[in-house]
């Protein structure tokens, strides 16, 4: 747990100055997170999600109706995540707000993102900021 920790501050420092991200030092340190993460689901707020082990849930998670997660998932405190949703091998940092139909693939989303739209796929990619349709999205490729 305290190697788990360690390493998403880490990332969140990485991702926090982005002009001097090295993506191969961040896909490196990203996926022996992922590695790491344990099963953790035993509190959230929601109805009957899927979840494919591992997933870490850190405090008051929300999750929608008929959301996918996992695996290798870590939702931080704080964040809301929308109906029909699926999540895989990503990290979501905490106060995070993600709206509906969403498909999200080795993602990480910088903490206080919100997305208040419906729609959206990605992968592979780095997201942040308060958004309210897809070509707002400020991304850089992992």
């Amino acid at each position: 747990m305290e190697s788990m920790k360690k390493k998403i501050m880490e990332i969140e420092e990485i991702i926090n100055n982005p002009e001097h991200i090295k993506t191969v030092d961040l896909k490196t340190l990203f996926n022996s997170f992922l590695s790491e993460i344990k099963n953790r689901i035993a509190s959230y707020i929601g109805d009957y999600p899927t979840f494919i082990e591992p997933v870490f849930l850190e405090e008051n998670v929300k999750i929608g109706d008929d959301v996918l997660l996992g695996p290798n998932v870590f939702i931080g405190t704080n964040s809301e995540i929308g109906n029909y949703v699926e999540i895989s091998n990503s990290i979501i940092f905490e106060n995070v707000k993600i709206g509906e139909n969403f498909k999200i693939e080795n993602c990480i989303i910088s903490k206080n993102s919100v997305f208040n739209f419906s729609n959206l796929i990605l992968k592979n990619s780095i997201l942040s900021g308060i958004n309210n349709r897809e070509d707002d999205i400020r991304k850089i490729e992992l």
